[in-house]
C-alpha cells in the first residue's frame, strides 16, 4: 500500500493519531533489515505487495526474554519485530526520541515473505531533536 494512501486510512479510519506527532526518520541515510516474527501477524494480501511502505517502530517489551523489543507498526497494528541486533542498537535513540518514530519500509523480497523496514544508524538518529524538542517546533 503507498504511504499517501496509509495517511488516507489512517485520518479516515481514526485508528491511529496523525504520524504528524512522532519524529520522521525517512529522510535519513538507512539500510533495510527484514523484519521477524511476521508469520502471525501479516495476511498473505498483505506479504504479495512489495511496494514501499510507512511504518512506525516502537519501543516496547516484546513476548520474548529479549531486554528489549522495537515492534513494526503498519496501519495501526504490529506487522513484526526488529531483529535483536537491531533493536538493541536503536532502542537507546527511539527512547531519546520519545519511544516511536515514523521509517520506510517494503514488501517481501522475492522468494521470501519477510517484510522489510529502513533502519537509520544510531549515529545518524543523534542529528534528530529530543521528543521534547520535537513537540516545541
Amino acid at each position: 500500500m503507498p504511504t499517501w494512501l496509509e495517511h488516507l486510512c489512517h485520518s479516515l479510519i481514526g485508528r491511529t493519531r496523525s504520524h504528524d506527532d512522532l519524529p520522521d526518520l525517512r529522510d535519513l541515510p538507512t539500510s533495510r533489515v527484514e523484519v521477524e516474527r511476521t508469520y502471525y501477524l501479516v495476511d498473505d494480501p498483505e506479504r504479495r505487495t512489495r511496494d514501499d511502505r510507512l511504518y512506525v517502530l516502537r519501543v516496547g517489551r516484546g513476548r520474548t526474554r529479549r531486554a528489549v523489543d522495537v515492534a513494526v507498526h503498519s496501519n495501526g497494528r504490529v506487522v513484526g519485530f526488529l531483529p535483536a541486533d537491531s533493536a538493541a542498537a536503536l532502542a537507546a535513540p527511539l527512547a531519546r526520541l520519545g519511544g516511536a518514530a515514523v521509517v520506510n519500509g517494503a514488501g517481501p523480497r522475492p522468494g521470501t515473505t519477510r517484510l522489510r523496514v529502513d533502519l537509520p544508524s544510531a549515529a545518524a538518529m543523534q542529528s534528530v531533536p529530543r521528543a521534547d524538542e520535537f513537540a516545541a517546533a
